[in-house]
């Protein structure tokens, strides 16, 4: 993986940005500011570079509860994933995936504290892409970048929103003219909340 890394690297010195584009969002859980969340997109021709940070710390009493840190970085071409690397820090706990495409599948390793799976998908494979609604239209399943999930789903298009629904989540996804402002869900009865703070969209060429 690091010597298809460097390959595409060299590739790319030379080109040029050809779209940007980045989204950050307040987090709210049941109405209160939790964290944020960042997205960010550079588009080389057909190959995209999408990175995501999230932050959430939930206290009670000003004594912490629960605290989230996620990075991940993605590499596509199309509307098909090709590398994966993210890590994950729920409390305590930590994950770790990574993933490619090589030949005819998708390879991960997925660690779980100390605990390592070895796990297979098909070659083109989405994950929970929220900032290209034609890309999620595209797929029946969906990869979770923090467990390494894979998960079936469905998707209802709506004028200015989208319902994303899978076995045990439904997800309200807000658009205007296409382009992603909010999300809205509910975790273990709790309404949690996306809201668009700034967002930056530039084509550049």
């Amino acid at each position: 993986m690091m010597a298809r890394c460097m390959v595409l690297l060299v590739l790319l010195a030379s080109a040029t940005v050809t779209h940007a584009a980045r989204w950050d969002f307040d987090v709210f859980l049941d109405g209160r500011r939790i964290g944020e969340h960042t997205f960010t997109v550079e588009q080389f021709g057909d190959e995209r570079f999408v990175t995501s940070r999230a932050r959430f710390d939930v206290k009670v009493l000003l004594v912490p509860v629960f605290t989230y840190r996620h990075e991940a970085q993605e590499q596509w071409h199309g509307a098909c994933l090709q590398t994966l690397q993210s890590t994950t820090r729920v409390n305590g706990k930590h994950y770790r995936v990574d993933g490619a495409r090589t030949g005819d599948a998708f390879h991960m390793q997925v660690n779980a504290d100390d605990v390592s799976q070895d796990r297979t998908l098909p070659a083109c494979v989405s994950s929970y892409a929220y900032w290209d609604l034609s890309t999620l239209a595209q797929h029946s399943h969906l990869l979770n970048t923090q467990t390494g999930a894979y998960d079936p789903v469905q998707l209802q298009r709506l004028p200015a929103r989208a319902e994303l629904t899978g076995p045990s989540f439904a997800i309200s996804l807000d658009y205007d003219d296409g382009r992603w402002e909010g999300l809205s869900t509910l975790r273990d009865g709790r309404a949690l909340e996306y809201r668009l703070r700034t967002a930056a969209l530039a084509n550049l060429r």
